[in-house]
């Protein structure tokens, strides 16, 4: 039994599991996130604690900068 609250057991199952889907490549990312109730910058954070690679694409990575720049 995990050592955590009702509501908190569900909570981390949720994204627990959404992180095994993600590795599996059964989810994208942003199904995974929204399967964890995360943002995609919080859901990164949970892979990359469980030492899951997140497959960044150039795409992203462009996106990801004209965002930042706010654009």
């Amino acid at each position: 039994m995990l050592p955590l609250g009702p509501g908190e057991r569900e909570r981390h199952m949720q994204i627990e599991l959404a992180c095994r889907y993600y590795a599996r490549g059964w989810l994208t990312l942003g199904q995974a996130a929204r399967m964890a109730g995360l943002d995609h910058f919080a859901f990164a954070v949970e892979l990359a604690e469980r030492g899951i690679a997140r497959d960044y694409t150039i795409t992203e990575a462009v996106e990801d900068l004209a965002h930042a720049r706010g654009q």
